[in-house]
């Protein structure tokens, strides 16, 4: 599979006319199945479309692999899961009720989420569509720029392939961004959450 998605990025480079469909068609497919690869493909987007144009691409695949994974799952175990899941999915939606959406977003930030098992578990777990890909698609966009701004920097192909997960999450360029994001994510998820019980305790009075 590694050897396929490195000719395949080779070739979107040797073919730029149709590199960003098929990137975008190739990088949702491997994200909605759940196959290896999907972190050299969204470092190569860096590589390819620079980051602001690789970080675009890379969210919208994200974006349509998320609506694939929860059509695929409601449509094949729907019943079945609100009949297995039906308690789960009752809390659930009162932690939503209570104003904690903003903490949806917060594993997409992180990288060792792996992206399949999320997008299966928000599904399982009963997340409204609605929610689900807005919180997927914002959770998704600063953690692409930062690994396509990390991929725009490597000179050719060879560099991005031989770049590794483990120093690439390791590395200041990635960790001190993610960190602060996080950070930022949590107060305005405190922030709205405060809000949100002063205004209920209002309302009982």
């Amino acid at each position: 599979m590694a050897e396929s998605l490195f000719a395949l990025v080779d070739w979107l480079q040797a073919n730029p006319a149709l590199s960003a469909p098929l990137f975008v068609v190739v990088f949702c497919l491997v994200m909605a199945v759940g196959i290896p690869g999907g972190w050299f493909l969204l470092t190569s987007a860096g590589f390819l479309f620079g980051t602001l144009g690789g970080a675009a691409l890379v969210t919208l695949g994200v974006f349509l692999a998320a609506w694939l994974t929860h059509l695929a799952i409601r449509t094949a175990f729907g019943r079945w899961l609100d009949h297995r899941a039906e308690v789960w999915q009752t809390r659930v939606r009162e932690f939503i009720d209570q104003g904690n959406t903003l903490l949806l977003v917060m594993p997409r930030m992180i990288p060792v989420f792996p992206f399949f098992a999320l997008n299966v578990s928000m599904t399982a777990a009963g997340v409204p569509l609605s929610t689900y890909l807005w919180t997927t698609t914002v959770g998704t966009v600063p953690i692409a720029l930062v690994i396509c701004s990390i991929g725009a920097q490597f000179k050719n192909l060879e560099e991005v392939a031989q770049a590794g997960l483990v120093d690439t999450l390791l590395s200041p360029g990635l960790l001190w961004p993610i960190g602060m994001l996080l950070f930022m994510t949590f107060v305005g998820w405190w922030v709205l959450r405060r809000s949100a019980n002063n205004r209920n305790a209002t309302e009982d009075k």
